[in-house]
């Protein structure tokens, strides 16, 4: 959704509202995801593009701090291809600091991560040691 307005050259498709944007298919989303990470790592494109990466950071501070009030929340365990790398450091970092400025009580909160491998396959493995609910 972020992708274009943060100044990334992306397909048309891969421009939100299109509707292959409005859909849970996972390539699409991944291969947009993999044209941001790129532009990261573009001295010229990063200025802009590293904005992508603070505002998830902010969506997710805030995101925490709202489950914070229904769940009590000490470690979260970040994984997922989009907190691999330099962009991925900075999200986090930006939701640590939304954390520690506008929720302080919530700041207490650590952050984990896996190495930038697991982080690309870790939802995938997380997901199928799920346990069976009956």
């Amino acid at each position: 959704k972020l992708a274009a307005k943060g100044g990334v050259k992306v397909p048309e498709n891969f421009v939100y509202p299109h509707p292959d944007m409005c859909t849970i298919k996972h390539e699409d989303h991944a291969g947009c995801l993999k044209l941001i990470q790129k532009a990261m790592a573009d001295p010229e494109q990063e200025p802009q593009v590293k904005e992508i990466y603070e505002t998830c950071g902010v969506y997710l501070g805030y995101a925490l701090a709202q489950y914070s009030e229904f769940y009590p929340i000490d470690h979260v365990m970040i994984l997922g291809r989009v907190s691999k790398g330099k962009g991925g450091d900075l999200m986090l970092d930006t939701a640590k600091k939304v954390l520690a400025e506008e929720f302080p009580e919530y700041s207490h909160i650590q952050f984990h991560t896996a190495d930038d491998h697991f982080k690309a396959v870790g939802q995938c493995i997380a997901a199928a040691a799920l346990p069976t609910i009956a």
